[in-house]
């Protein structure tokens, strides 16, 4: 049952629209129909099944799980490990010695992880929209050397090589079989040669944790206060569940909007530059963000854009998670509209600073779905929408 006092639900037509964050102590399920059922999440099993409140719920019944007292931990970690499978560590102490990645990170043990399962290594900040960034976002190919990035000057530089050691306050990489040697206070970060996995390839859950941490991982069992979970093959590790602030699940019953692509679309900027509407990412190019919530899939708008997308299969829902991203800061104000054949069936305005929202639509019936951001105060000035999670739907029968 949902508490009046815990959340604020209002139903227009069909639709559901809740704040996805809270500052409630309680733990909560939502499934994959939008719907949110509270309570204390007692186990995972190795099958699938997910206790909360006495009731067992199928997992790939769920899009996300929040456990009870989720910490609000800060971040303090040095820089970043990001794994080949799109975990994203906040660590400390980053260490390469004979093929493998050391490293500390808040609230768990010292991590050892294998060099192949390693796509970067960032020895500071991993900054939004930085050349390192978009480097390791954009480079989708295997490549046959790291890509060092050396700071020091006006610009980063670039370096082919191959990586040996990171230890005693240096980086050490073969260049042309010369041994490099570098202060890892000019060390911005390596991009390694191993590809991203495919989104295909990559585990079914996104678990955010205390301090920065965000883990793309299989789950293969929660008990004992211990989950235990599947990075990728051979890099299994297990975790205080209590480092967990929330866990998305991806399923079969979901096709994400950014995978179908639109049959059209508008752009009709006032004051903003003319851009396009962007793919799992925001309007800038950059990941999907909400307040602390990093979403990897998605659809990035600004004011004065509209892109139409077909139903072709059975789905029967409509489900996002709305609103400004980070980058505006509290700037932005808009209008999310959602239009099933011509028709407007929802409207919300959302403004820079505020949570996520969660959104339901019914779109049974409807061959065509609209999406679309209206501007509101100050035009379309920082008006970067996010529809986090963007999808169609098919309720279980």
């Amino acid at each position: 049952m949902l508490r009046d006092y815990a959340l604020w639900v209002c139903l227009l037509g069909g639709i559901l629209c809740l704040p996805c964050a809270s500052a409630r102590a309680d733990g909560r399920v939502v499934t994959l129909e939008g719907d949110v059922v509270e309570g204390n999440i007692d186990f995972i099993t190795a099958e699938g099944l997910v206790g909360v409140a006495g009731r067992e719920w199928p997992m790939d019944g769920l899009r996300s799980i929040v456990p009870a007292g989720s910490r609000q931990e800060e971040d303090v970690s040095e820089g970043r490990v990001v794994l080949i499978c799109g975990s994203e560590i906040a660590a400390s102490g980053v260490k390469v010695f004979e093929e493998e990645v050391i490293c500390r990170v808040s609230g768990l043990d010292e991590l050892k992880l294998p060099i192949d399962a390693v796509r970067a290594l960032r020895f500071g900040e991993l900054i939004r929209g930085s050349r390192f960034q978009k480097g390791l976002l954009e480079w989708e190919a295997s490549r046959e050397l790291d890509t060092v990035f050396i700071s020091g000057g006006a610009e980063l530089q670039e370096v082919d090589g191959l990586i040996e050691e990171v230890n005693n306050g240096s980086l050490i990489f073969d260049r042309d079989d010369t041994l490099q040697v570098v202060p890892l206070v000019r060390a911005y970060g390596v991009v390694l040669a191993s590809p991203l996995l495919k989104a295909e390839e990559r585990p079914s859950c996104v678990l955010t944790l205390a301090g920065g941490t965000r883990l793309r991982a299989d789950i293969s069992e929660f008990k004992d206060g211990k989950v235990s979970l599947s990075l990728v093959e051979g890099v299994e590790i297990v975790i205080p569940w209590q480092q967990v602030r929330r866990i998305t699940i991806s399923s079969e019953r979901l096709e994400y909007l950014s995978d179908i692509g639109a049959v059209r679309g508008s752009v009709d900027p006032v004051l903003a530059p003319s851009r396009p509407w962007q793919l799992d990412r925001t309007v800038s190019g950059l990941p999907l963000k909400i307040g602390d919530q990093v979403y990897d899939k998605g659809l990035g708008f600004a004011s004065g854009m509209s892109v139409t997308f077909v139903n072709e299969g059975l789905h029967d829902l409509f489900l996002a998670e709305i609103g400004i991203d980070v980058d505006a800061g509290i700037h932005g104000d808009c209008e999310f509209v959602v239009l099933c054949g011509g028709r407007e069936v929802f409207r919300k305005r959302k403004r820079g600073g505020e949570p996520a929202e969660l959104v339901k639509v019914d779109i049974t019936g409807f061959s065509e779905v609209t999406l679309r951001v209206d501007y509101g105060e100050d035009l379309d000035i920082a008006d970067h929408a996010d529809w986090g999670d963007a999808c169609f739907l098919q309720r279980s029968k």
